[in-house]
């Protein structure tokens, strides 16, 4: 592995994504389900936004300020859409961008994900801070891991 490796080697290849049009419920089911952190937002077959794990916390307790109150959340995230809440002036990288692209992105605007895309705006995949410490335990830890 090196720094010119290109990023499609190493990013999550279709990411789970929701619509703008989608409520908040259904985000928090992919975070709970799937173990995300971030959810890419896609209208059509382009990428229109992103919704992090942080926005969701945000939202539930900007409006209750107490995780103990269930019931009121839950009408809170079924009430809410995506694109009330999505991040939508987004910093995106190219499949041929390399792993270094990603590292100084990262480092200079302390992101966590960022979103990968072709030439159209459409969603190919997401790169994030652990997909990178994965590719640094390859390298520091020695394992020689096949890269999908």
């Amino acid at each position: 592995m090196q720094a010119s490796t290109p990023i499609f080697k190493i990013m999550t290849k279709q990411p789970e994504t929701v619509s703008p049009n989608e409520t908040m419920e259904e985000v928090r089911q992919v975070f709970e389900k799937r173990g995300f952190h971030h959810v890419p937002v896609v209208e059509g077959e382009k990428l229109v936004g992103l919704v992090s794990y942080t926005d969701y916390l945000r939202l539930v307790r900007s409006v209750f300020d107490n995780n103990q109150e269930v019931r009121s959340n839950e009408q809170v995230l079924h009430a809410t859409i995506v694109r009330e809440v999505m991040t939508t002036d987004l910093l995106c990288l190219s499949k041929n961008d390399t792993v270094e692209d990603a590292l100084r992105i990262f480092k200079a605007n302390q992101f966590h994900s960022l979103p990968v895309v072709d030439e159209y705006q459409h969603l190919v995949g997401l790169i994030t801070t652990y997909d990178l410490m994965k590719v640094l335990e390859r390298v520091f830890v020695g394992e020689q891991y096949p890269i999908d």
